[in-house]
This record gives C-alpha cells, structure tokens and sequence, in this order.
C-alpha cells in the first residue's frame, strides 16, 4: 500500500494535478518507496537464508550418531572434574546420555548434533553453583560451531549458532494434546517444560559435542566472522533489554559494569538509537579504565569511572544493571531515576528478595500499585491484563480499585492457590476448574498481574514451590507492590519502587535473527565487538583458567574457551 500510494502520488504530482513541495516529494514519495522496496527485498533475502538454512540443517535427521568423550564438568562447589561421556541416538528417535558408563539422562525428538568451535563465558556461568539448576553439568551455552555429520563429503561448514531454550517449539514437536500455550515464536522461551542448554540440565557447549534443538540452529552469514559469532547470544540478550526498556528523546541512560554483557548492551543502545533517530545520552559507568576506553568505541557518550568520581544519585533515566553483584544492583537502585533494568543475577539474595535471579528468568517487572500500572505491558504487545491475583497482605480498598476497571481479581492464599493451578495437569493446564474459568481471558494458565504487601509475598509469587520453576504470574507480567511497612522499608529495593516510584524491569534471551541481522548490516558493530569485547582465548583443557580470567574484570572482557580441537570420536 504503501509503495502503490507513493507512486499514485508522484504521478499526480508529475502531471501537475497534485503540487508537492520538493522537501515532502522526498519525504512522502521518495524515501517510503525506497524503505519499502528495501524492506521487502530483506525479507525475501531473510526467508530465502533460512529455507536454506533449514534444507541443510533437517538433511539426515535420522542418522545415528555414537559420541565418546572426556569433558570438564562443573561442580556444585564451582569446581571442574573431568568424567567420560557418551552420547548416542538421532534427531528422529531420541538421544541417551551416558556419564562414566552410568545412563545420565534421555533426551526426546528434535536435537541434532553440532561440532563446537568456540564458547564464551557469561556471568551466568560463572554464578552457576548459586543457581537452582542440578549440577554437576557440562556447562556453556554462548555456542558457535558447525552441524555435524559423520559423511565428510556431506559436511556442511556452514557457521551457526544455538538458541538457548530447549522448548517443544525449538525441537519442532507437539505435545500429546497440542494444547501448549508457549507453542509460539515469542513466547517459547518461556515454556514451563523447557530445560536449557549448559543452564538447566541439557549439556552446554565447553564440549566437542552440543545436542542442540534443530530449530534452535541459526546459520551465521559470511560477512561476520566465526569468533564474532560466539557474541550473538549475549548480544541478542543486550536487544532484548534495550526494546524492553526503550529509551526516550532526552534520556540519559547508564549501563553499570559495562564488561561482557554490558559492553555489548552500550553497542545495542547505540545502534537503537541510529536505527530510531532519536536524541539520548549513553552513559558508561565503571572502576576500571580499560573497560571504559572500550566502552567509547562501543558507543558510549560519556565514561564515569566511579573509583575516582562520586555518583549522584537518582540522575539517570533508565540504568542497565550487568555488574552481576549485590553492591551494584544496590548502587543501580541509588543512580536511577526511572528504571533499573537488571540483566545479570548471581542467585543469592538480595535486596531482601530470595527469587530475583526467578524474576529474571521469567521477564518480569516489579513497580508500586497504580491504576496505570494495571495496563503494565511490554513493548509493541497488546494485552489487557483481565486476571489479578492478590496476595493476603493486599488491602480491601487496592482489591476495590482493581475491581472497578472490570479485571477478576482473586485474593487467596499464595500456595493454595499455586496448588489450584497445577493441579492433575501440570503447568500447561490449570488444575482447577473454577479457577481456569476465571483465567480464561488470560492468553496462558497463570494471572497477568499480582498485587504484594511484602517482599515474602513477591517471593511466594515468583516461587510458591521452590522445587518447580512456576510463578503465580505469566511471564513478562509484573508484580505491583501496595503497601509499606517498617521491615520492608529497610530495603533499598522497596523504598526505591514504593515510595519513588521507580520500576524494576528484567530481561534474558534475545532474539537471534534480528541480533544476527544488525550484525549482518553493520559491519563495522560486528568488526568492533569483535576486536575489542574479545580478549582471551582458552583451550578446553584449561577451562578452570577461562574461569579465573572471566571473573576477573581487571584482566578481561569475553574470555572464549576453544573446543574445536578436541575432536568427537
């Protein structure tokens, strides 16, 4: 339509019976059709990649593969031992984990096996014995490597890259009843039956050999090299949380500890900000001056180094939180005027809150009760958030005011309730009928908001069952705090959110395709990220010393291990 009405328009205009100025013929006629023909000519280029992509990735799915290897394994106590494992089945049939001649887990349909050559470490790795995720575990899941395949003459060398999330969608299959609600492209990540790659019982990539989800396997384009690759998860990551939290016309925004994550989140606010023409400032703020000449060259305005300048408090817009540490979610909540946006936990408790590292995981926000706050949303999604749930600290009147915007509210207690919920059939499915009929509006078996009086109430929502990974509250939901009292008020989390009003947001797992595609189109982000976010690389061998050099942020930024010569047998 576009297109079409931009030539209509320059026609008239050629034959002089509409006038248009020369400034609106390039504004209204020329500049549409040229982003139409460009966005149409990329989309046909995008699907026909990945209908390549995907014919060489689904040849020989039901091929049988046997891998023997040694492998470092973390330990619960952040350790590394080293243990024989095998794997053994097809894409088609299934897989069977063997660890020390011992069977260690199944694997159903949809993974295919890719050879690695390169995988990073995160904050996440490194706070690994602090997660609530089995260990001991091959870990790793920054992976960057090629699809295996035992024909030599068939290899395909395409470059790919893996997707985190072993969900039913990424596997291409279907439950027995089909009735998934996360069966879909946005919202897969979150699928309660999940598990993750090098997180969450699935064996990461600091290995030969990653059982990945076949459509989890992303083929990487010649233009951005293999070692630039092994950035697209965290990078994907870094636009996650940027389009989650956009920044506005006038903001300033700052990114704490910009090492790893948060260097490559200074390069997404900033090609955010060309991409969208708008006007803020990024600002870069750290203790040590190595990470703060590269955070110049990845976009940043301004640097801060906190060591030698005192920080004034409630001065930025929004503050990306990477540091990964108590101390400076804390510092994080003292700067911010708006928003914190936190991207990195380390599991333990902070801020008087148990399940933060949960909150993260699940996407979602905590703010201070308003009427506006009932029509809290992400960006560019249209919901209305029909279903409540209020704990039993939540007052009458807040449970009144909920009431008369036409939104089911349901005050209960916290465990009985999550009980309702998963009854019988598990968490794709709400347990009990009078409480699914009231959830029905609600796109998936959980509420769209809930409403705490304490900070014991947000944690019971985020987890009422410790051992199961459900919240009360659909992901990418909020949690709204309603009122304050003296032992809540000793944490500078709730004081900065009830009385400032200032909101928490989270994010975790971006999108591939677009992080690959912005790659792809700017060259110059690819080359720069490449050069200077890497800065050390190990063999597997020395794993234990990648692990060292990453926590130190003296020493490094991305420390990649390099798998590609410990060839599967």
């Amino acid at each position: 339509p576009i297109l079409l009405s931009s030539i209509f328009l320059f026609e008239c205009n050629k034959k002089n019976k509409i006038k248009v100025k020369d400034g609106h013929l390039k504004k209204f006629i020329y500049r549409p059709c040229i982003h139409t023909i460009t966005f149409t000519l990329r989309s046909i280029i995008l699907y026909e990649k990945e209908r390549m992509s995907n014919n060489n990735i689904n040849n020989n799915n039901d091929e049988h593969y046997t891998f023997n290897f040694n492998n470092p394994e973390y330990q619960k106590d952040g350790s590394f031992e080293c243990h024989d494992y095998t794997y053994e089945g097809s894409c088609d049939g299934g897989w069977k984990i063997v660890r020390d001649g011992v069977l260690h887990m199944t694997l159903g349909k949809g993974y295919i096996p890719i050879q690695t050559v390169y995988c990073g470490v995160c904050s996440t790795d490194l706070a690994k014995k602090f997660l609530p995720y089995p260990l001991p575990q091959i870990v790793g899941h920054e992976v960057v490597g090629t699809v295996y395949n035992k024909h030599k003459e068939q290899n395909n060398d395409n470059v790919v890259v893996v997707e985190i999330n072993a969900s039913e969608y990424a596997r291409r299959v279907k439950n027995d009843t089909n009735t998934n609600p996360y069966d879909t492209p946005a919202m897969h990540t979150h699928d309660p039956m999940r598990i993750t790659m090098g997180i969450d019982r699935l064996p990461g990539g600091f290995a030969p050999i990653v059982l990945a989800p076949i459509g989890a396997v992303i083929t990487v384009p010649p233009s951005i090299s293999i070692r630039t690759a092994a950035l697209t998860e965290p990078f994907a990551a870094a636009l996650q949380g940027v389009e989650s939290t956009p920044p506005q016309n006038g903001d300033t925004v700052a990114v704490l500890g910009p090492r790893r994550l948060g260097a490559l989140i200074l390069a997404a606010l900033d090609g955010y900000r060309r991409s969208n023409e708008l006007d803020f400032e990024i600002v870069a703020i750290s203790r040590h001056d190595k990470l703060l000449e590269v955070s110049k060259k990845l976009g940043a305005d301004t640097i801060v180094n906190n060591k030698n300048e005192e920080l004034t408090e409630n001065k930025y817009d929004i503050v990306f939180d990477t540091t990964g540490r108590p101390e400076g979610f804390a510092l994080a909540l003292r700067l911010a005027k708006r928003i914190v946006h936190l991207k990195s936990t380390n599991g333990q408790k902070v801020q008087g809150l148990q399940h933060l590292t949960d909150l993260v995981v699940d996407e979602m926000a905590l703010l201070s009760f308003s009427e506006q706050n009932l029509n809290f949303t992400w960006p560019y999604e249209k919901r209305s958030n029909p279903s409540v749930f209020c704990a039993p600290g939540v007052s009458s009147e807040i449970i009144e005011i909920i009431r008369s915007t036409g939104r089911t509210v349901v005050q209960d207690d916290i465990r009985s309730t999550y009980n309702k919920l998963t009854a019988c059939k598990g968490p794709l499915i709400v347990g009990d009928d009078d409480l699914r009929s009231l959830l029905r509006p609600s796109p998936f078996p959980r509420f769209d908001l809930a409403v705490a009086g304490t900070l014991e109430e947000v944690d019971a929502i985020l987890r009422p069952d410790t051992a199961a990974e459900i919240s009360l509250v659909r992901a990418r939901g909020a949690i709204l705090l309603s009122t304050s009292d003296e032992d809540n008020d000793k944490s500078l989390l709730w004081k900065s959110i009830l009385h400032s009003n200032m909101q928490l947001h989270s994010s975790r797992c971006g999108n591939f395709d677009r992080a690959i595609q912005i790659l792809d189109e700017n060259p110059t982000i690819a080359r720069r990220l490449g050069e200077h976010m890497i800065t050390h690389t190990f063999d597997l061998e020395r794993i234990d010393t990648a692990f060292e050099i990453a926590a130190d942020s003296s020493q490094s930024i991305k420390v990649l291990v390099d798998t590609a010569d410990k060839n599967p047998k």
